[in-house]
């Protein structure tokens, strides 16, 4: 317990023990209120948004539109005040006794040596601008090379409190925002009620309500309840209810109730709409409707998967890869079904959406149906495939799926130009059972396959198939 509230406790409280209970009070301590103007020294006009402080002390303020300040600093003791303001130059200032309160402070305009001024990235998010005044965005830029490590924070509001204008500053250990914060750096924990806005890196443990900003590298766990936003690379579990925007690379688990979007992921990112990474370096996206990925190596599962390079497989109704499968196939097979499908995908597992049409003696029928294939190369220009297909078939007059098939062909297929494939091979077809009908009501669609099982409502039957791929 001891060491927890010398962690926790600084320098403006204590703590006493007194019959089995701890009591914690605040240092009795004389102030003296310094007040005072900036101004310009060539114009002599009011200076706004200057950054006063005591780094020692970690005490700081700032003068308001009209270029005053006020600031509470120990009596009876020589106190150095640095004064630091974007495109003028630094100085400081040094008080003793009681007499310092009210100081004319002029400042030269730095005007050959000074460099364009920019702003942290997480300044400029748009959530944080939301949150953060203009007055903490100058103290931010006023005080880019100062910071300062506190081991326990307790905030309210970025802004709010006695030291706001060095808030920003601080490196934090511990953080507790009962609304949300605003800090330098995070070591350990940080919870916020709404939001954590965070300049630097994040270590360990950071938890928002609503969300977490952060400029810098995040490693370890990450939770908000609508939206992450990560300048610098994530490592370890990331969760947003909606959204998570990393702007680098992430490796670990990425989960979004809606949408992610990283550089360069390496993990398993998982959606419920859409998951968008530049490059999967190894792992997987799962999502609820679309993935996409410039180049993979992994693994894609989704209703919709997008890659421009795909090495690995990619599961769901619609797959494109641009370097991999996609091709109109027009097919026969031995029944005298003439088949059309779209073949798209990667070569190790492409998806099949297959329709066509097939006369009977009881009737013009339709087909359609989804299926799964995969392609490797033999030598030259011949290859091997392997497709596995789940056809439903309805009379034309009147739609009704009773008569269905699972087909297994393997293929032959010759590289006849760059652009045409020619395929031929064996199929295996089940014929589910029926319902509607007995097996001999359809048996004008098996015709001249050759029957290995008939049984009252379902048939196993090998034909062939024979076709063309265009690209």
């Amino acid at each position: 317990m001891k060491e927890v509230l010398d962690m926790i406790l600084d320098r403006d409280y204590y703590y006493i023990v007194n019959n089995n209970k701890i009591v914690i009070r605040r240092k009795e301590q004389e102030y003296i209120t310094v007040q005072g103007d900036f101004f310009d020294n060539t114009d002599q006009k009011p200076i706004e948004y200057v950054t006063l402080y005591e780094p020692t002390l970690k005490l700081g303020t700032m003068s308001n539109e009209q270029g005053h300040f006020s600031l509470k600093v120990p009596v009876n003791s020589a106190v150095t005040l640095l004064v630091n303001r974007v495109s003028y130059y630094d100085t400081n200032f040094t008080i003793s006794g009681k007499s310092n309160t009210n100081i004319k402070i002029g400042l030269t305009p730095n005007i050959t040596t000074e460099q364009a001024v920019t702003i942290r990235s997480v300044e400029k998010h748009w959530l944080a601008r939301s949150v953060i005044s203009t007055k903490q965005k100058f103290s931010s830029l006023n005080l880019k090379n100062y910071f300062y490590q506190r081991k326990f924070q307790l905030g309210f509001w970025p802004g709010i409190g006695t030291k706001n204008a060095l808030k920003g500053q601080q490196e934090n250990k511990i953080s507790f925002n009962v609304f949300g914060g605003y800090a330098a750096q995070v070591d350990a924990l940080e919870i916020g009620g709404l939001f954590n806005i965070v300049k630097k890196h994040v270590r360990s443990v950071q938890v928002g309500g609503l969300f977490n900003v952060v400029g810098g590298t995040m490693d370890g766990v990450q939770v908000a309840g609508l939206y992450n936003d990560v300048g610098g690379n994530v490592s370890g579990l990331q969760i947003g209810g909606l959204v998570n925007i990393n702007k680098s690379n992430t490796k670990g688990l990425q989960i979004g109730g809606i949408y992610n979007q990283d550089r360069i992921f390496n993990g398993l990112q998982i959606a419920g709409i859409m998951n968008n990474s530049k490059i999967v370096s190894k792992g997987a996206q799962i999502a609820g409707l679309v993935n996409r990925a410039q180049k993979i190596n992994g693994f894609q599962l989704g209703f919709i998967n997008i890659a421009d390079t795909m090495n690995g497989v990619s599961i769901g109704p619609f797959n494109y890869s641009r370097n991999g499968k996609h091709s109109l196939s027009v097919s026969t097979q031995e029944n005298g079904q003439l088949s059309m499908s779209y073949k798209s995908g990667g070569y190790r597992l492409y998806n099949i959406l297959q329709v066509g049409t097939l006369n009977t003696d009881i009737g013009q029928h339709y087909f359609f149906g989804y299926g799964l294939g995969s392609e490797w190369f033999l030598k030259r220009k011949l290859k091997m495939a392997a497709e596995l297909s789940n056809l439903y078939f309805t009379s034309a007059k009147e739609f009704d799926t009773d008569y269905s098939t699972i087909s297994l062909q393997p293929l032959l297929v010759y590289q006849l130009h760059k652009k045409v494939q020619l395929f031929a091979g064996p199929r295996l077809q089940y014929q589910l059972p029926v319902h509607n009908h007995s097996n001999d009501y359809y048996k004008s669609l098996n015709k001249n396959m050759i029957p290995l099982k008939e049984g009252s409502k379902d048939a196993l039957h090998l034909g062939f198939s024979v076709g063309v791929n265009i690209f």
